[in-house]
């Protein structure tokens, strides 16, 4: 678990992970070096996994956003697990599959999808029709979208006695 000191940092940091130590320092009333140790420890817990930029999808060319269902026609172990061996074999190579998730209830996998416009994003899906085989899938193609982020708000420090 980590402290409300590190809490802040890390919803600091994922505000803008361009923030200087000094920066950083200043907000959480620590000096500068001792933000860079707490900084550095929560990389190596795996608090922090990395940094990146935010960037606008349409301006690098890849203005269609769309979310994918897929269910699996088979109930036998070992062959849905070569389905879902196969489609996230595929989004690891495939940088138009943004996000492929293993989820309960209905289906099976739901894909963020990214692409240039309907006939790649059309290709995009002839793909992973392919890989799944006899997947049953649901595509939705995003009209607009209203919040969009990687953040994540950490949970409250425990307190002593609880």
């Amino acid at each position: 678990m980590i402290d409300e000191i590190d809490r802040k940092l890390v919803e600091l940091l994922q505000r803008n992970a361009r923030l200087s130590n000094a920066d950083l320092a200043q907000e959480v009333g620590l000096t500068a070096s001792s933000v860079f140790e707490r900084v550095k420890k929560l990389e190596q817990k795996g608090v922090i996994t990395g940094y990146s930029a935010t960037v606008d999808a349409a301006r690098l060319g890849k203005p269609l956003l769309a979310f994918m269902r897929l269910s699996f026609g088979t109930t036998e172990n070992d062959g849905l697990n070569k389905a879902l061996t196969r489609v996230g074999e595929l989004s690891m190579r495939e940088p138009g599959i943004l996000e492929c998730h293993d989820v309960a209830g209905e289906d099976c996998l739901v894909l963020k999808l990214r692409a240039a416009g309907p006939k790649e994003l059309q290709a995009l899906i002839a793909d992973i029709r392919e890989s799944a085989q006899s997947a049953r899938t649901v595509t939705s193609i995003v009209l607009a979208t209203i919040k969009e982020t990687a953040a994540i708000a950490p949970a409250a420090a425990e307190t002593a006695e609880g």
